[in-house]
């Protein structure tokens, strides 16, 4: 199967979530739902990575009700099961916004983003260096962002070996990255004023518009996608 474009991607999950906030019949409700299983099982991803990531949700739920559900019969006079179906539309909603955005951040990275982005600018010929320091900005961001999270991990992982503390509890974590996070930043910041040392030794950034390592291309599965998301808001409005 053709990768499809991050951009493609992202207006598919933008239509998505559009004519979820439109949809207000159950038919509307199971049209979406049917359309997201098709498409995971179309990328082939795994349902516990969505089941991952949505169970923080299912797990706020019945919190919210138990919080939501006395105060609302008393205030609005009306029975528990009025309460519930007046609740089931924006509680799914929700669900499968979270879905879908689950799926477009499993299938796409922000640096594949920033490649189609920079890509575009690149083919349109614009030379303002503002915006080429912008995506190298955006690119180094990314880059020392897991940079860092490694780092402060081996952190964690080593005090744990070494029995420095007890490790159990959220205090004691918010306490490890509190100890560790200026040493961590500090290394970072080092490592980001070498890396722009040897770029500007090696004279990186002198000609604007800059290329692309890894052009992003619109291709036939990109087409395909395009049409069925035609076909997809035809079938959504056809639905009473």
């Amino acid at each position: 199967m053709s990768r499809l474009n991050p951009l493609t991607l992202f207006f598919s999950a933008i239509l998505f979530l559009i004519l979820t906030f439109k949809a207000e019949t159950s038919l509307h409700l199971i049209w979406l739902a049917t359309s997201l299983g098709l498409m995971t099982a179309f990328t082939q991803l795994p349902i516990r990575v969505i089941a991952r990531r949505v169970k923080p949700f299912l797990y706020y739920m019945p919190v919210m009700l138990i919080l939501y559900l006395p105060l609302a019969v008393v205030l609005s006079g009306t029975g528990i099961e009025e309460q519930l179906r007046l609740l089931a539309l924006p509680i799914s909603r929700i669900f499968l916004m979270l879905s879908a955005m689950t799926i477009f951040l499993e299938l796409t990275s922000t640096a594949a983003v920033l490649d189609v982005v920079r890509t575009i600018w690149f083919k349109a010929g614009g030379k303002w260096r503002w915006v080429e320091n912008s995506f190298q900005m955006l690119y180094l961001v990314f880059r020392f962002f897991p940079m860092f999270r490694d780092e402060f991990s081996t952190r964690q992982t080593l005090d744990k070996a070494l029995c420095f503390n007890d490790t159990s509890g959220r205090f004691f974590n918010i306490f490890t990255l509190a100890h560790h996070l200026p040493a961590v930043v500090s290394n970072i910041f080092h490592r980001a004023e070498n890396l722009g040392m040897s770029m500007t030794i090696r004279g990186f950034g002198t000609k604007v518009p800059r290329g692309v390592a890894q052009p992003m291309r619109f291709g036939f599965s990109d087409l395909a996608a395009a049409g069925i998301c035609i076909l997809f808001i035809l079938g959504f409005s056809s639905l009473a």
